[in-house]
């Protein structure tokens, strides 16, 4: 079923491409990126980012500010670049997979000192966006966070029927639960510029064998003659010359395509390997899980690795269970994503804990005694939640119910209810991560 329905979705995919529509998604890929370098430069939110991911660029802006460091991202897209969308209907969910190709640069900056720690690179790259959309989300199921009514998410737009709260909800859809980039082996220009480059070199030796003939037959032959035998040295020369360095040039190129291929392939290998796996955890979860979104997950994994990592405090986060001094994490500014995730195992435990360990692949950038200390990392993560726990549209860690008196508190970093002191279990309503190592 899971083949077909693959073969189906990139059939699609490629008759949407031929046919030169543009998705909703193409719209919302590219404002997010915009948001995302404004974020960046003035802290206003992105608007289609997710409720984790907003979270997570909170927690990133904050650890940016202790440690006095400004971070300037750049995405310019290419004129002649491709952009593309696959969908990937997967009930409830609808995963739309939107790319761009791009000139990408990062610059960090001491804010006290203004000196560049690192400075713009352009890198040639494609930015990939996983824009998640559901349908049925109007007559989905919500909680009030204040007075526990419920009631299906198009009635609560206008507020709780009950107790009047007007609230902003957790999820909206569509939205972008996860993005990252991948770098091209050579940008798009690079071909183009070589034409002019061979085209100019073909030219100018035209030039130079026409007018060394018409000097050579300027006084036997006279003006006419030099003029004829000159012009049609050029053009010989020219010709052959453009032939003669366009194979020259071809051939170092593709020496150079060739080693960058292989590096790129070396260098990918295991993400590549990860991304294979995919099916396998949805297979898995399914079991458990019947509406269960891989890219939902992988976005949820994400934000997690990202909150617990610019924690000011892990000891007391209800979303994360093991070890809080985790070596390295205080000195880190930046966290990117590769792309890819992978399985590595589920069991049941306990009759009624769903564990599941999976690997993310990352580039982490760390700032240690002022200098900033780039890595590829790797890092298994352990989670764990209730097979009893459902997805529900109106949770949020930020404002949970205690279910003893009913009080409503934020989670992230308190393990009790403040008002009767009920211990909180976060694994009753969501993951929780209970073992992170490299």
């Amino acid at each position: 079923m899971g083949f077909f329905q693959d073969f189906k979705d990139n059939w699609n995919s490629i008759k949407e491409k031929n046919s030169g529509n543009l998705k909703a998604s193409e719209g919302i890929r590219d404002t997010f990126i915009k948001d995302l370098e404004r974020f960046y430069e003035d802290g206003t939110e992105p608007s289609q980012a997710s409720q984790d991911m907003r979270y997570f660029l909170h927690q990133h802006e904050k650890r940016l500010a202790e440690k006095g460091v400004k971070i300037q991202r750049r995405y310019t897209f290419q004129k002649k670049g491709i952009k593309h969308t696959m969908t990937r209907n997967r009930p409830p969910y609808t995963v739309d997979r939107s790319f761009a190709e791009c000139d990408s640069s990062t610059q960090y900056t001491n804010v006290s000192t203004q000196k560049r720690l690192k400075r713009h690179k352009k890198s040639a790259s494609i930015f990939y966006a996983n824009i998640l959309n559901r349908t049925d989300i109007q007559d989905a199921e919500y909680i009030c966070p204040n007075c526990g009514h419920k009631a299906t998410l198009a009635i609560f737009s206008n507020g709780c029927p009950m107790c009047g709260t007007r609230f902003q909800m957790k999820q909206l859809f569509p939205c972008v639960s996860n993005f990252w980039l991948m770098s091209q082996m050579a940008p798009r220009f690079s071909m183009d510029g070589l034409i002019r480059v061979i085209t100019t070199l073909a030219v100018i030796l035209g030039l130079c064998s026409g007018t060394y003939v018409a000097i050579q037959y300027w006084s036997d032959a006279g003006v006419a003659g030099a003029l004829f035998f000159g012009i049609g040295a050029a053009l010989l020369t020219g010709f052959v010359g453009f032939i003669s360095i366009y194979m020259l040039f071809s051939i170092g190129f593709l020496y150079f395509m060739l080693v960058k291929m292989f590096t790129q392939a070396v260098s990918t290998a295991d993400v590549a390997s990860a991304s294979l796996t995919k099916n396998s955890l949805t297979k898995a979860m399914q079991r458990f899980d019947p509406e269960f979104s891989y890219e939902l997950f992988e976005g949820k994994v994400m934000s997690l690795f990202r909150a617990i990592a610019f924690s000011e405090d892990r000891t007391n986060m209800s979303i994360y269970r093991g070890d809080p001094n985790i070596y390295g994490f205080d000195d880190l500014i930046d966290i990117d994503y590769r792309g890819a995730m992978k399985y590595l195992n589920m069991t049941v435990q306990n009759g009624n804990d769903l564990v599941l360990l999976v690997r993310v692949y990352l580039f982490t950038t760390y700032l240690i005694d002022g200098k900033i200390v780039q890595k590829k990392e790797d890092f298994n993560m352990t989670l764990v939640k209730k097979l009893t726990a459902q997805e529900n549209l109106g949770f949020s860690i930020h404002a949970v119910n205690c279910k003893t008196c009913a009080a409503s508190f934020d989670a992230m970093h308190i393990l009790q209810c403040p008002t009767c002191g009920t211990p909180y279990h976060m694994e009753e309503e969501d993951w929780v991560v209970v073992g992170l190592k490299r």
